[in-house]
């Protein structure tokens, strides 16, 4: 794999947790295809872009996020990468309330951009933790 495709790919996670950390949920939907689609545990597939907005944005404007992602692996075929890896966060309800730790891991399928650059396309998370 192309050194320059890897950093490529992990640029992705960084931006992705300053986003979320931000929470700038415009900023954070740039990084997703158009016809992506999430896997959250528990809940059924959000498919499309809109709908990951509109599930995410909730989530945003609910919680503050302070969160940290580990890539483990990152692999690339084509204009196909696959990332896997682990995240730390808290979720701070924006209401008041006790935060709530998160610690979990994902596997995420990204494709190759027109440009150069890779956006999410699959996404699937979950906890480490039982609910």
């Amino acid at each position: 794999m192309a050194e320059n495709s890897k950093t490529a790919v992990e640029n992705v996670w960084k931006e992705y947790a300053a986003s979320l950390n931000a929470g700038d949920i415009d900023r954070w939907m740039a990084l997703w295809t158009e016809d992506g689609v999430q896997l959250p545990p528990n809940e059924p597939p959000v498919v499309g872009k809109e709908k990951i907005r509109a599930r995410n944005g909730a989530v945003l404007q609910t919680f503050t996020f302070e969160i940290g992602i580990t890539n483990q692996e990152v692999s690339t075929a084509g204009d196909w990468a696959y990332s896997r890896g682990s995240y730390r966060a808290t979720l701070t309800p924006r209401g008041g309330g006790a935060a709530i730790p998160v610690d979990g891991k994902y596997m995420t399928i990204l494709t190759r951009q027109p440009g150069g650059g890779w956006k999410i396309h699959r996404d699937i998370f979950n906890s480490n933790v039982a609910p």
